[in-house]
């Protein structure tokens, strides 16, 4: 299975720990959003949030638009401030999660 993610945010890379948010959906027309981290030490932390295909073609239908669509309308949310702290991008990762929530769907949490 082969997903191409576009960068939603990102924390600038000068820093000792960097974090960002992809986005992209899946073969099973399932959105997903994860957020990774990295530091120089090359350690990688992923979370995907993944939303199952019904919940996403709702989601598609509150927000009138196509499915893939999705990610662009994420991107386009965060575009005209994208270089943030780490920790600030974090927050961002939760702010995406509470918006898919606030829409009625769920989304399964993976670490």
């Amino acid at each position: 299975m082969k997903t191409d993610f576009i960068c939603v945010a990102a924390s600038h890379e000068d820093f000792e720990i960097m974090a960002a948010i992809e986005a992209g959906i899946d073969d099973f027309d399932q959105l997903v959003v994860r957020l990774i981290g990295y530091s120089y030490s090359d350690s990688k932390i992923i979370t995907v949030a993944t939303v199952d295909k019904e919940d996403t073609a709702t989601l598609a239908r509150s927000l009138d638009s196509d499915i893939a669509d999705l990610p662009n309308i994420l991107y386009e949310e965060y575009e005209d401030i994208f270089l943030f702290l780490p920790s600030e991008v974090g927050a961002i990762f939760q702010d995406i999660l509470e918006k898919i929530l606030d829409h009625g769907v769920k989304y399964r949490l993976k670490e």
